[in-house]
């Protein structure tokens, strides 16, 4: 299985490739030994899923090749990926494998003496690199970090299908709305991203789609049940993509009943934190200062105590919706122009809700473009009762969903 490249794609991974050679070389790395999914889509375009089976690029700078690793069963559908003409596609025939038939062995005949390999390997194959005579070492992260226009112009597709996302979830928003009408939205949304890209990965593409209702919207990191229903408080719609390799994503805290003065008071709190944080998107800034600036807001308005906060301001967007730069307290990264960021400064109050816009950022020369214009403002985000369209679209869905 091949893939022809269009000329730009083709640009962009030489511009991949080139870099990674250049801080090889200023390193004074002969070769580099990648494990990850993520690194290995990143400079080749090749999906798969390793599962137990290990995937492995080996760039060689001194030789001037590339070779992939792969089981056996992969080796033909990984050729789709792009690659120089030294490239090389190479496999091991099966995990466990017979004594010297395993990747080790293979892996082994490729490598030489002081060959570095990315830090994020598992523990249990970076002890055998080790033992082969490698060395961990961090060389992509820095050359991920700062996106071409190339990387801009599919994330930012990607945060387009987050706005569409959350724009559905608001639709179907309404007081004593079950989870399970906001959660519909994953399927329809991976459906419109199927229709619509021309060359789609399934493995290189995710979506969720749902409402955190309150009072469960002050813990971000759990999942509601569909059963839940949109009641008082603040809730939050949350979407995540990621879109043939790129990722995004868009979240909008809402109401389905009347906010009261001390919910229009947090959700003013939450503005103007992110107001705080906007002010000092632009090049050369410490992403740690922007942290630290909404923190001392939070801190004086009374919301400073972690348990209120829960996380930093946001953090950067490639491959992953979570990846470097860092807008944290302790992060070193200094923000430059095409990096993609989140803004999600928040405030959570246990057993009452959270408070919540998260938007996917672009760092321009001058300061900075939001990827994911869906409505801020309270009122908008503001519904009420079901109408009869809704309420037949719930019968619907409730009745598929077995509720």
């Amino acid at each position: 299985m091949e893939r022809i490249y269009s000329a730009a794609d083709s640009a962009e991974f030489q511009r991949r490739q080139d870099l990674l050679a250049a801080a090889m070389k200023e390193r004074g790395v002969e070769q580099l030994v990648l494990t990850s999914t993520e690194s290995i889509f990143y400079l080749t375009g090749a999906t798969a899923e390793p599962i137990e089976r290990p995937f492995f690029l080996v760039v060689d700078v001194a030789r001037g090749k590339r070779s992939l690793l792969v089981p056996l069963l992969e080796r033909e559908h990984m050729r789709k990926g792009w690659g120089p003409s030294t490239q090389e596609v190479l496999s091991y025939p099966e995990f466990p494998a017979p004594a010297g038939q395993g990747w080790q062995d293979a892996l082994g005949e490729l490598m030489r003496p002081g060959f570095a390999f990315e830090p994020s390997t598992p523990h249990s194959r970076a002890a055998l690199l080790v033992t082969a005579g490698g060395h961990p070492l961090e060389l992509l992260e820095p050359i991920r970090m700062v996106k071409s226009d190339f990387e801009v112009a599919r994330i930012e597709r990607a945060a387009s299908y987050a706005v569409w996302g959350v724009e559905q979830i608001l639709r179907s928003a309404y007081q004593g709305a079950t989870v399970v009408e906001g959660y519909m939205t994953t399927t329809t949304l991976r459906r419109k991203i199927i229709q619509e890209e021309e060359h789609f990965d399934a493995l290189a593409t995710n979506v969720l789609a749902a409402p955190w209702p309150a009072p469960l919207s002050s813990e971000p990191h759990s999942v509601p049940a569909a059963t839940m229903t949109l009641g008082e408080g603040p809730h939050v719609a949350l979407v995540l993509t990621r879109v043939n390799g790129y990722a995004a994503e868009c979240e909008r805290t809402f109401f389905t009943t009347r906010p009261t003065a001390e919910q229009r008071r947090l959700f003013a709190l939450m503005m103007e934190a992110r107001r705080i944080a906007f002010e000092r998107v632009r090049p050369g800034v410490l992403a740690a200062d922007i942290d630290s600036a909404v923190h001392d807001f939070l801190t004086r308005e009374g919301f400073g105590d972690p348990d209120q906060r829960l996380h930093r301001t946001g953090h950067g967007f490639g491959l992953g919706n979570h990846e470097p730069p860092w807008l944290a307290q302790g992060s070193d990264h200094r923000l430059e122009k095409n990096m993609l960021i989140s803004i999600e400064p928040g405030i959570y109050v246990r057993g009452v809700g959270g408070y919540r816009h998260s938007d996917t950022v672009l760092v321009t020369a001058d300061g900075y473009r939001i990827l994911t214009n869906a409505p801020t403002g309270i009122d908008p985000l503001t519904f009420g009762p079901p109408s009869l369209m809704q309420r037949a679209r719930a019968l619907v869905i409730r009745r598929l969903a077995g509720l």
